[in-house]
């Protein structure tokens, strides 16, 4: 019942919100207001980068386009944000590759565990052929991709068992994504994946319905995890992709001009929320240490790049071509 009477409340006010926005439109002035979604905190890199393409999209419109900013999930978490985005309920979402592969399932090959080497070959890869082919099966979902941000590289949280090794995670329950591959990878491991939405994960860790989960310092310290998690193991696992999407119809439906101002705004917001979120790994890992969470480096990873090679197989024929030339 009390789960009940809280998703309910969650739906009254997502929309209230919605009616709130629901100005989308055009207004007696001509200024076109846009709502724009995320999941994370105040001080997030996901709201570092919002902000950004606001100010830029009101400044190079000249004021023509606004965009209304909702953070933390107050329109609801990221698969419905993205479901959201497809209909057209919401005008722009900031939204992780998690949840994207049930819309364009050439997003989950980027999920792969060990896929990249490092943050800049994950851009370059991104901005190159791999991202535009990814980004043309979006659109086909009604998804405009004004250009990919960075939520950071996923390590291991737990609430109060440390991962020194490998064999350390056999039987924990590791929240994951409603994802895959994700799924996959976390069994690979040893541990036990379970789906959660983030919008619920704080609370399932407290009560220990998960034994931690795999995500980005970006995303854990913000949202001030060490309150849950006493452990974290730099594994850097899996480089977590984002995208500033957009309902193409929407996109479409401004004229030439304005378009290239909302690909423009969305490149340099992206390209400022990628180094906000280089700058500041450091001090995440300060801020979890102050906090009390042990962080946990240097661990022997072969083990765990062992453990994920079936998974390639496995997909070979899905994903073999991309994966082939992000390693290229």
């Amino acid at each position: 019942m009390k789960k009940l009477l809280k998703n309910t409340l969650v739906l009254v006010v997502a929309l209230i919100l919605l009616v709130g926005c629901s100005g989308n439109g055009e207004s007696g002035d001509g200024v076109q207001t846009l709502t724009l979604a995320h999941g994370g905190a105040l001080d997030s890199h996901l709201h570092e980068g919002a902000l950004k393409f606001q100010e830029l999209v009101e400044e190079k419109s000249n004021g023509q386009i606004k965009v209304q900013v909702h953070p933390n999930s107050e329109l609801g978490a990221e698969r419905e944000a993205a479901e959201s985005v497809q209909s057209g309920s919401i005008d722009i979402a900031l939204l992780s590759t998690g949840p994207m592969g049930n819309f364009a399932d050439k997003v989950n090959a980027l999920d792969f565990p060990f896929l990249f080497t490092d943050h800049k070959h994950a851009e370059e890869v991104l901005d190159g052929e791999v991202g535009e082919e990814i980004s043309k099966q979006l659109e086909e979902a009604n998804f405009k991709n004004l250009y990919w941000i960075d939520n950071g590289s996923y390590h291991i949280a737990t609430n109060s068992k440390p991962i020194r090794k490998f064999s350390d995670l056999a039987g924990l329950k590791l929240r994951t994504q409603e994802n895959q591959i994700q799924i996959d990878t976390v069994n690979a491991f040893g541990a036990s994946a379970t789906p959660i939405p983030f919008s619920e994960l704080f609370l399932s860790a407290q009560q220990g319905i998960v034994d931690g989960q795999g995500n980005s310092l970006a995303v854990l310290i913000p949202q001030k995890y060490y309150e849950v998690h006493d452990y974290l193991t730099v594994t850097n696992h899996m480089y977590s992709a984002g995208m500033i999407l957009m309902n193409n119809d929407k996109f479409n439906s401004f004229p030439e001009d304005m378009q290239q101002v909302l690909l423009e705004a969305g490149k340099e917001a992206g390209t400022h929320q990628r180094e906000f979120v280089q700058k500041l790994e450091q001090e995440y890992k300060d801020t979890a240490i102050e906090n009390g969470m042990e962080i946990i480096e240097g661990i022997d990873l072969e083990p765990f790049k062992e453990a994920v090679q079936p998974m390639y197989k496995k997909y070979e024929d899905k994903y073999g071509e991309i994966h082939k030339a992000i390693q290229q």
